[in-house]
């Protein structure tokens, strides 16, 4: 029965793909004490049936294909707050990468000489346990120009130059595993907890009377120029009983009557440069001006500027909010939209089909992309993961398929735009792409890694699996309670930064899961090239260790 089994997954990889996935997601739904894996499953089952048989694997380009998607979709998502959380906190979390990466160099050395492993196993170890595929391969041709040098045998030199393969096979696992199992532990016994979600400000409305006589007799844009950020949109006014939309043009007159979307904050700014509140409650009277939610999908306008859209001369009519993802907020006219983005437009009933028309109005907008910019961007992601980087020394390395389309990806996203081609995605169908992605990614590491995994272990494995745990857990609980309890960063960015310094989108899965905000994928990003850097160059230093 089993044979049968492994001969039919064998012979269809496309079977075994679809079955890993399907009873990985079953697993990572179970409840283990209030321990979920989560997308994480996906990875287990992949090692399970990988052991069935030598012959059961998946084609690499499934696991390369879903690592390049899940990174880049990733780094597109989080390319803006990347740059701007950079410098407040970023060159913090780099050093403390960097730190704890050295000092995971010094348990693998330290378990290397005790149980007399030598530097290619050591170096093996220690990429391994911190699951990095780009620092195995730079320590591998370390040790194969070193023997060269020594004039070697190439037989020789291969069986040194494969030596921290069998020691990286059975730590990687537990570099997945370790980091999952730390993350519980510190929440249940550690007392880390998830922050509550920020809730985003409640935007309203409030209408004033021009009073401030240094607004009357001025246009709307003119008093809106004044101030770098109002964070308010300006929608109706009235003047002398007439309710019209309020225009940049429009000219404010003593005892006018403006209405202004936005929130609490922004509304108590907009009183200080208007006047008074007012009662008046004019947003209220629907039968000129009304509003409608329309969807962003026409490519005649997505990327552009709500400024340069003109909508007010145009079409008579102003965008007054704007629903990205899950999160509302008041745009300005400097606000680029994106494909999907519903937004609320202020206009006349009878303009509303000019309007839909105009935008697009098509709710397919919100699952649809660009996929040619996806492409490209893509392209140059691996272009640049391909380029190699010289070191001293005369070695060179190279981000790899995961740190380039990352790197690319996070820049990409910062852009938005670059002429006429439009970089970012609507948030649905990033998540879509993200999700197939790592599934794919994790199938394939699974499957791939699973029959060799149980075959070293049951020869030769329990203590290069214990000393691989040793790594694992020593940099992931140091990481943990240095950054938390010590720099006082939120658990939620903790858990991305940990999975940044493991450079493991698994562990980047399961902290998405465990928390509804977006800090476990910026604190990844922003370390995720220091930790690949890092980590090719100190494998290189262990696997120098004689």
């Amino acid at each position: 029965m089993l044979e049968s089994l492994a001969r039919t997954l064998a012979e269809y990889p496309i079977l075994t793909l679809f079955v890993v996935i399907g009873l990985g997601y079953l697993l990572g739904e179970i409840d283990f004490h209030g321990f979920r894996l989560g997308v994480a499953g996906v990875l287990f089952v992949g090692l399970a049936i990988g052991s069935v048989s030598a012959d059961v694997a998946l084609p690499e380009v499934v696991s390369t294909l879903g690592l390049i998607i899940f990174v880049y979709a990733v780094g597109i998502h989080s390319g803006p707050a990347f740059f701007d959380s950079f410098r407040r906190q970023g060159y913090r979390n780099s050093l403390l990468t960097v730190v704890v990466l050295l000092f995971g160099a010094g348990i693998a050395l330290a378990l290397g000489y005790a149980m007399q492993l030598g530097g290619g196993r050591a170096a093996g170890l220690y990429c391994g346990a911190l699951t990095n595929t780009p620092a195995l391969a730079a320590a591998r041709e370390r040790i194969r120009d070193a023997a060269r040098s020594e004039g070697l045998p190439e037989q020789q030199v291969r069986a040194q130059s494969d030596q921290p393969v069998v020691a990286y096979s059975i730590a990687y696992p537990i570099g997945v595993i370790g980091v999952l199992l730390s993350f519980h532990v510190a929440r249940r016994f550690l007392r880390m907890e998830v922050p509550p979600p920020e809730e985003p400000p409640e935007i309203g409305v409030r209408d004033f009377v021009v009073k401030n006589p240094g607004v009357i007799d001025r246009k709307v844009s003119e008093v809106l120029g004044l101030h770098k950020e109002v964070g308010f949109v300006v929608s109706r006014i009235r003047h002398d009983g007439v309710t019209d939309l309020a225009r940049s043009e429009t000219v404010l007159h003593e005892g006018d009557i403006v209405v202004v979307v936005g929130d609490d904050e922004a509304l108590e700014r907009a009183q200080q440069i208007f006047g008074a509140a007012s009662d008046a409650r004019i947003e209220l009277d629907r039968t000129i001006l009304d509003y409608r939610r329309v969807f962003v999908s026409s490519k005649q306008v997505v990327g552009k500027r709500i400024r340069e859209l003109d909508l007010q001369n145009k079409l008579a009519a102003t965008i007054t909010r704007l629903r990205r993802g899950d999160v509302d907020i008041v745009p300005d006219p400097n606000t680029r939209l994106e494909l999907g983005d519903w937004v609320r437009v202020l206009s006349r009933r009878d303009n509303f089909p000019a309007v839909s028309q105009f935008l697009g109005d098509s709710i397919r907008g919100t699952a649809e992309t660009d996929f040619g910019s996806v492409a490209i961007g893509m392209v140059m992601g691996v272009m640049v993961g391909m380029a190699p980087i010289p070191l001293p020394g005369g070695t060179t390395v190279s981000l790899g398929l995961a740190g380039g389309p990352l790197l690319v990806a996070l820049v990409l996203g910062k852009l938005e735009h670059w002429g006429r081609v439009t970089w970012v995605m609507p948030a649905s169908a990033n998540l879509t792409l993200r999700q197939i992605g790592l599934l794919f990614f994790l199938a394939g590491v699974g499957v791939n890694a699973g029959y060799s995994f149980v075959e070293t272990l049951r020869t030769s494995g329990l203590q290069l699996l214990a000393a691989g745990a040793a790594v694992t857990f020593g940099v992931t609980l140091a990481t943990l309670i240095v950054g938390h309890k010590l720099l006082k960063i939120p658990f939620d960015a903790m858990m991305g930064l940990m999975s940044g310094v493991q450079t493991q989108p698994a562990c980047l899965a399961y902290a998405n899961s465990q928390t509804k905000s977006d800090a476990p994928n910026l604190a990844y990003a922003s370390v995720y090239p220091a930790a690949t850097i890092a980590k090719i160059v100190i494998a290189q230093l262990v696997a120098s260790w004689r």
